[in-house]
């Protein structure tokens, strides 16, 4: 009789060490929130200088950066250039945006127009999610224009004679779980330098909240944590059963 209790005892200690494990809460890889924006950042194409992240806005230490039109390298808008980064290491949150409502790009070989960029990206704890949109554009070669998909799905490409490849709503997620979105990204050919031209980026990863403090170490229940747990049930059941033992005379 006590060796089917004694079987019965530890079937649930397992069945409770297996559910405390699974219990375990998994949260992002990052060690804080990060965010990062901006509207424009391209390479150098051949006499035209390169441009640096314009406007950038980064967290920490976040907020809004704005530009009042640019005319750098190959880059040239009377917009407003607005990028916006924000986080909460609290909830483990954080966010970014990028937006102009009209810019151009002379790429040589070609010219790009474009309307109603905004990029965003939102991320949590348990991941991201973004988009890089456009209202419309175009790629001129020559006197040949290509119209660019408004609103387009993820990562649409298309690619262009002569010029390279162009990537709408790009998005990609890195190892620990931080989204990348930008809303257009143009590779140009080997032959014009492979240069890379990024219009409206915006980046963001979540983290663990700072006030979170389980019960239960999480990279330790992922590392023997388990035998830990079996221990402490272990004992107590070893030390109730000589209890019983002692008041039974068994």
């Amino acid at each position: 009789m006590r060796t089917r209790t004694r079987n019965r005892v530890l079937a649930g200690t397992a069945l409770a060490v297996g559910a405390l494990t699974v219990a375990s809460p998994a949260y992002a890889a990052l060690p804080a929130p990060v965010a990062d924006a901006y509207v424009v950042s391209t390479q150098a194409l051949g006499g035209m200088v390169a441009v640096a992240p314009s406007p950038h806005s980064a967290y920490p230490s976040g907020g809004t950066q704005t530009l009042v039109g640019l005319n750098v390298g190959p880059v040239a808008t009377t917009s407003v250039l607005t990028a916006t980064t924000a986080g909460n290491p609290a909830d483990g949150t954080a966010s970014a945006s990028a937006t102009v409502d009209k810019l151009g790009l002379d790429l040589g070989v070609a010219s790009v127009s474009l309307t109603g960029v905004n990029s965003t990206c939102t991320a949590t704890p348990a991941g991201a999610t973004g988009s890089g949109l456009i209202a419309g554009g175009s790629i001129t070669v020559g006197i040949i224009p290509t119209n660019l998909q408004a609103n387009a799905p993820a990562n649409t490409r298309i690619d262009i004679p002569l010029v390279g490849s162009i990537v709408l709503n790009e998005q990609t997620t890195d190892a620990n779980g931080a989204l990348t979105v930008n809303a257009v990204h143009i590779t140009l050919l080997p032959a014009l330098n492979g240069a890379n031209l990024v219009i409206g980026h915006a980046e963001c990863g979540g983290a663990e909240p700072a006030a979170a403090v389980p019960m239960i170490n999480a990279s330790v229940a992922g590392a023997g944590g388990g035998a830990v747990v079996a221990g402490i049930l272990a004992t107590v059941y070893v030390r109730r059963r000589n209890a019983r033992t002692a008041a039974t005379g068994a």
